[in-house]
């Protein structure tokens, strides 16, 4: 546990405290920070949404005589609405897949114009009526952005109102500017779309910025100042951890995912609709259930009149639906009060204490990205994202951090997170910045976390109400143990308190409002073809751009390439999958897959998921031994009797050896099943039961031009690993009793080891023979925390991922990928000379 000069107040009792812990034993060991990215489910909520499935009989609820379903689903609109603090004569609603599936019900619902004749307007504008203007904040989800296209399609003209622009002009609404708006006639509606939290930063935005919408605050940004305003609240990162009282602030539309809230079930959200703001949705499309009457020879139909069962198409997921009750009872025990000051605390203690690190050179650690200080509630969520920082102030990529965050076994999210604008603002990313960055490889969820040393995304750590004091400290200790030079200095820097004077500040605008001020908006265009004309200019100058080249970071002589003594000096086999190596000490066949027997085999789950060593380290000590001249292979694991598997491929598909299928880095592979006797042998080795053996049916092609064959391998048929270059990274490594230096080569799991070449030389060869064997270098391996196991014990360290990555800057790349280009037999034999180009 870690000291530290920031103080935890804890909001929770000590009962409600074991109690969550009871009720999430399955978190024991682990380190779970991505709530904004779907909270956990409780096991009692899972046990009585079982228990109910096991003791109803939920029937279709378009069949007559499924009163208990129709029931079910009536009374959890009313526990929606309750949650809410609202009630049906207020507000209906329609359930959803989710808040994304709402956002674009409105965008091709809602009705721009006010001419009831021409209530589904595509950009056509009559005498009486055109359509109005879309506003939506600069930090909202892609889902929000992805609105855009659909509304401009219909007439409406789009406005991004920047962060600050938000702050100066809504909060500051007057009553002159609504007396001024609504002596004029309405002739347009507009719709105004904000997150009531940014899932980037945890910033809660003003619920008052509802009224002043309606208000009219807004309108001088539209080109038609006297239309009617509506509201749409992106309420799914806020309402999984605060309370949204809908008898005090009333947006038109309120959006939401349930998953965010309890975990569980998924797929299924809601779209709260005020009724007196109903008549302004529209709907084109009719599916199951919607209409009074439809024919089949004419195009004639009659939509129901009730707003939810005119929008809901099709039978609702109504098991999900009753699931939905144990998940409210889950949060009743609570009240949101609680929880938001909780998950606030935490945040609090995280960002504060991160703060206080700084490198022994008094460098700062991290780099926070907030809009408030962290001393309101009110104004913060439990949400806080950051970069890292070495001592000589570059940044350190998120990928590098996740990597690192995994050895601790912590949950968190790296990148955008969806929220691009938030993102650009925060990285003070300008467009050309986010367009070169795409040009160089860069995408939404992509591994590129670094560009010309800037950072692409962030981290994002985010609480949730069954979250702990003990989260926090383990995030500090992996921080503090992988990334400080030390010693740590622990200090708030000097200029804390005047940003925190800033923030304030910034925030606050009293008796703000001028019509003729710019506000520097950003009017959206109406097409891609700016964008498009950028990137076209622009991808010439980037597509040279290098991410990274291990050989910038080494001083190399050149290479003879007629005079070397590299040699083979060890060749592996990894038969199955992510398990122990079998090291081979004579020669060894190739065909066309790769090394006889490589990757032949691997254990799936029930579900069909590969294990691997990243999820069950303890895989490494099952150790296959390959007896040729019997055709046999044995399988041994500490404490547990030696098992043979036959090594003819004489399976075939039948009841007894079905066919399996699973995937391999996006690919689909397909093997045929060891049989019952083995599933019981690994089921009982690894402690998990209904664990399966696969062999590799037939070889599968790797995507891309190549068309490589593979076995069930990840990335190519072949890893060669210089064993120079391994001396010379464990000699950096730092003391660490945990980090065994003589076995430290097995942990790269390489198939072959050479030796005789100088430290990373290999990082320059384009080709090289093996004996008679000519390969093709595929590029360097992008390494994980698979390296930080140790292949004799299974136990994980920081060692050498750290080191790795702080020599070569972040860019985890060890050993090179070969591809043989003979398609024949052929052979290695230890000794080989090995010759490079």
């Amino acid at each position: 546990m870690m000291d530290t000069i920031v103080k935890f107040t804890s909001v929770y009792d000590d009962a409600t405290v074991r109690s969550l812990a009871n009720e999430f034993s399955r978190l024991k060991g682990e380190c779970y920070v991505d709530h904004a990215g779907t909270t956990l489910y409780s096991d009692t909520q899972i046990r009585n949404v079982s228990a109910d499935l096991h003791g109803s009989l939920y029937t279709n609820p378009h069949s007559t005589g499924s009163s208990l379903t129709q029931d079910i689903i009536e009374r959890m609109r009313y526990r929606v609405l309750s949650h809410f603090n609202t009630n049906p004569d207020e507000y209906s609603v329609i359930f959803t897949s989710g808040a994304t599936a709402s956002l674009k019900m409105i965008a091709e619902g809602f009705r721009f114009t006010t001419d009831e004749n021409n209530k589904l307007a595509i950009a056509i504008e009559s005498p009486h009526s055109s359509p109005g203007s879309f506003i939506y904040i600069q930090d909202n989800h892609t889902s929000v952005l992805g609105m855009r296209d659909v509304v401009v399609a219909r007439g409406a003209d789009v406005i991004c109102l920047g962060h600050d622009e938000a702050f100066k002009v809504l909060g500051q609404c007057s009553t002159t500017i609504h007396d001024f708006y609504s002596n004029e006639k309405r002739n347009s509606n507009s719709l105004f779309v904000y997150s009531a939290q940014c899932n980037f930063s945890g910033l809660k935005y003003p619920l008052k910025w509802i009224s002043d919408t309606h208000a009219g605050a807004l309108s001088v940004f539209a080109k038609k100042p006297s239309t009617k305003w509506y509201v749409l609240l992106d309420a799914a990162s806020f309402a999984a951890t605060n309370k949204l009282d809908l008898s005090v602030y009333k947006p038109d539309f309120v959006c939401l995912s349930f998953y965010k809230m309890f975990g569980y079930p998924t797929g299924i959200g809601a779209l709260l609709v005020k009724n007196k703001s109903s008549d302004v949705l529209d709907k084109m499309y009719y599916g199951g259930g919607t209409v009074d009457v439809a024919l089949s020879f004419e195009r004639f139909h009659r939509k129901r009149q009730i707003l939810y069962q005119r929008f809901e198409d099709g039978t609702l997921p109504f098991l999900s639906i009753a699931s939905l009750q144990y998940g409210f009872e889950i949060l009743s025990k609570l009240t949101m009060d609680q929880i938001s000051k909780h998950v606030f605390s935490l945040a609090k203690t995280l960002h504060h204490s991160l703060l206080t690190l700084h490198h022994c050179n008094g460098k700062p650690v991290v780099k926070l990205y907030s809009d408030s200080d962290y001393e309101d509630h009110s104004s913060q969520g439990g949400i806080v994202a950051f970069n890292v920082m070495r001592s000589n102030g570059e940044y350190i990529g998120y990928m590098e951090v996740l990597n690192m965050a995994a050895i601790f076994k912590i949950h968190l999210r790296t990148g955008c997170f969806c929220n691009p604008g938030a993102c650009q603002r925060h990285l003070s990313l300008s467009t050309k910045d986010i367009l070169q960055n795409y040009e160089a490889g860069y995408t939404c969820g992509g591994i590129a976390d670094l560009i010309n040393g800037k950072p692409t995304g962030a981290v994002r750590i985010s609480f949730g109400y069954m979250s702990t004091i003990e989260d926090v400290q383990t995030i500090l200790l992996m921080i503090t143990k992988c990334f400080i030079d030390k010693p740590c200095i622990r200090k708030f820097p000097e200029w804390w308190k005047d940003h925190k004077m800033g923030i304030f500040k910034n925030h606050i605008y009293k008796n703000f409002y001028n019509t003729n001020i710019d506000y520097s908006v950003s009017y959206i265009i109406k097409n891609e073809k700016n964008v498009n004309n950028f990137q076209n200019n622009s991808h010439n100058e980037n597509k040279n751009l290098n991410y990274f080249n291990i050989r910038n970071f080494i001083n190399f002589n050149k290479i003879n390439t007629q005079i070397n003594k590299c040699i083979l000096q060890r060749l592996y086999v990894y038969p199955i999958k992510s398990c122990g190596a079998y090291e081979i000490t004579d020669s060894w066949n190739l065909n066309s897959k790769g090394l006889e027997y490589d990757r032949e085999w691997m254990i799936m789950t029930s579900s069909g998921t590969c294990l691997t060593q990243k999820h069950y380290t303890n895989l490494c000590l099952l150790k296959p031994v390959i007896v040729k001249k019997q055709k046999i292979m044995k399988l041994t694991y500490p404490g547990m009797p030696t098992i043979e598997i036959s090594l003819e491929n004489t399976y075939e598909k039948s009841i007894k050896h079905p066919i399996s299928q699973s995937r391999i880095c996006e690919s689909r592979v397909e093997g045929i099943d060891c049989g019952a006797e083995v599933s019981e042998w690994l089921s009982l080795a690894l402690g998990k039961p209904n664990l399966r053996l696969v062999r590799q049916s037939h070889g599968r092609q790797k995507k891309g031009l190549d068309k490589i064959e593979l076995s069930f391998s990840s990335q190519a048929q072949y890893l060669a690993i210089n064993e120079a270059s391994v001396s010379w990274l464990i000699d950096k490594v730092s003391h660490d009793l945990d980090f065994k230096k003589d076995t430290a080569v097995h942990r790269f799991r390489g198939n072959i080891i050479v030796e005789g070449c100088k430290a990373f030389d290999e990082m320059k060869w384009e080709h090289i023979r093996i004996g008679n064997n000519n390969f093709k270098i595929n590029g360097p391996c992008t390494r994980c925390q698979m390296i930080c196991i140790d292949q004799t014990t299974g136990k994980k360290t920081i060692e050498p991922l750290r080191t790795l990555a702080e020599k070569f800057h972040g860019k985890l790349r060890f050993g090179i990928y070969l591809t043989r280009l003979e398609n024949t037999q052929g052979m290695l034999k230890i000794g080989d000379h090995i010759y490079y180009s």
